[in-house]
């Protein structure tokens, strides 16, 4: 059977595709197959070449050598409609949907069952779009509105799309990384129900649990190359971050020796109405405090009430051992607090703005002469933080929108240590952040502790808890179910107080 199989073309093949951008080049010989029914990871850090590999696919890019093979058929896309009529779909991270529009005709978009004078067949669009909604298990009304729908609801009518225009090859880019556990439930759920159609489906993520539990081969791209291919089996995350980064996993948590201070904050039996109750911890000067459990649990709302962004319904805060009353987020940050938000596209950046103008944000009082802004000043603030957090942009007056998802970070990371604070609650810091640019925030949390700040982290990644904190408090049922000292690290202390206590 084996022998067969491997005798058969594959769905798709990719051989020896380089690409190059104003004589620079950005992929060097990329090979990757995919078969009838099969999911293939494809990993590697920002800047790796997945994008411009799929780009390629999707017939925006054309190589500059190699071939592309469906089936037995020579593929040549010019342009994206070639692999629309292919059969071959990518699903991007930042969706292409009408809003305001109704399930069914997003789903149809470009394709509305029409009558002989050009009016919409209302009813047959209805039934269409519930058999599609049948396809990926998504129990909603056709007649729903795309904005009322969760981000993983909308992410299922992407494919559900794609599955409409008959597709062979669906590419899903990032697909997670705004999602909450729930809802990457269902997106595996789906996949696994879109294998057994025989659609051949590219994975692209940084969470690395995901391709583990989702994928049957893993290809590794690095600086542009296609380092290796394995069945998932045979990767463990050790072998999996090694290929990546070249480098083991064990470097990526460079523990310092802090000679801890007094407690900055103190919280005690805090709670805010129904979000969490009776919430106690400190955090001392030099510490990294980490705060884990499940989506749900109250993590986030905890740093925001303690910065000002939710009411505060009961308990007490000290900071610098004086009693403290979060008013504002304003008040907070004044007060050498700050908050780097969970959802960093939607509350920590203006995505129009530049990289200078999102920097200046928390220091604009400073940076202005009798009321003026000082351009100047904005700039020297802008260039030292790019110099220093590394941040790779082509200047300060790039939009945010452009840069990947880790220098987006370091961008949020960056107008926070501008204020100066002495207290930073940091909420998935890492979210959506490749390996590589990973271990550039932990260096820099790091040094945060080491200049004598208090940070608390909020994280869903276990191991980059374990990695990087002094303590762990662990959250459950919207109450601190208990606290770990680093001397007693383990996943499964962890997971045990989170889930049962």
């Amino acid at each position: 059977m084996e022998a067969l199989r491997g005798a058969a073309p594959h769905l798709l093949e990719m051989d020896r595709v380089s690409k190059a951008f104003l004589g620079v080049p950005v992929l060097h010989q990329v090979s990757l197959s995919l078969d009838e029914g099969e999911v293939l990871g494809v990993v590697g850090e920002n800047g790796a070449g997945k994008s411009t590999l799929m780009k390629i696919l999707a017939g925006i890019y054309r190589p500059d050598e190699g071939t592309i093979k469906l089936g037995s058929e020579a593929f040549a896309p010019h342009k994206p409609r070639d692999a629309l009529n292919a059969g071959i779909i990518v699903v991007h991270q930042e969706l292409s949907q009408f809003p305001d529009q109704t399930v069914a005709e997003n789903i149809f978009a470009g394709g509305l069952p029409r009558t002989a004078v050009g009016t919409v067949r209302r009813g047959q669009l209805m039934r269409d779009a519930r058999a599609v909604l049948d396809q990926v298990g998504l129990d909603i009304a056709p007649s729903t509105r795309i904005r009322s729908l969760s981000l993983a609801q909308r992410q299922l009518v992407e494919i559900g799309r794609a599955l409409s225009r008959r597709a062979r090859v669906i590419v899903l880019d990032e697909p997670t990384a705004t999602l909450t556990s729930h809802e990457v439930r269902i997106l595996v759920a789906t996949v696994a129900r879109l294998k057994k159609t025989g659609v051949g489906i590219i994975f692209i993520s940084h969470h690395l649990e995901e391709v583990f539990e989702i994928c049957d081969r893993v290809t590794v791209m690095r600086d542009g190359y296609s380092v290796e291919t394995r069945a998932v089996q045979d990767w463990t995350e050790e072998t999996l971050v090694r290929a990546m980064v070249n480098r083991p996993i064990s470097s990526f948590f460079p523990k310092q020796d802090i000679r801890l201070g007094a407690a900055l904050l103190e919280v005690e039996n805090l709670s805010s109405g129904e979000r969490f109750a009776d919430v106690s911890f400190d955090v001392r000067a030099g510490e990294i405090y980490g705060i884990a459990g499940l989506v749900g649990a109250g993590r986030t709302e905890i740093l925001k009430t303690i910065f000002g962004a939710l009411p505060m319904t009961g308990g007490r805060i000290r900071v610098d051992g004086k009693g403290y009353i979060p008013r504002s987020p304003r008040r907070s940050l004044r007060d050498g607090m700050v908050l780097t938000p969970e959802d960093r596209k939607a509350e920590g950046l203006i995505l129009p703005f530049s990289i200078r103008q999102n920097i200046a944000l928390s220091t604009l009082k400073a940076l202005a002469r009798w009321g003026i802004l000082s351009s100047r000043a904005i700039q020297r603030l802008a260039n030292a933080s790019i110099e220093s957090l590394r941040i790779r942009a082509t200047s300060a007056s790039q939009e945010v929108r452009r840069l990947s998802g880790g220098n987006q970070q370091k961008v949020v990371l960056a107008r926070a240590i501008t204020a100066s604070p002495r207290i930073f609650l940091l909420d998935e810091p890492t979210r959506g952040v490749d390996v590589g640019a990973k271990v550039e925030v932990y260096n820099l949390i790091g040094q945060l502790a080491a200049k004598g700040a208090a940070v608390v982290i909020v994280s869903s990644d276990l191991l980059e808890l374990l990695g990087l904190c002094d303590r762990i408090g662990v959250m459950r049922a919207r109450r601190m179910a208990g606290e770990v000292d680093r001397a007693e690290f383990s996943q499964d202390r962890l997971m045990s107080l989170a889930a049962v206590g």
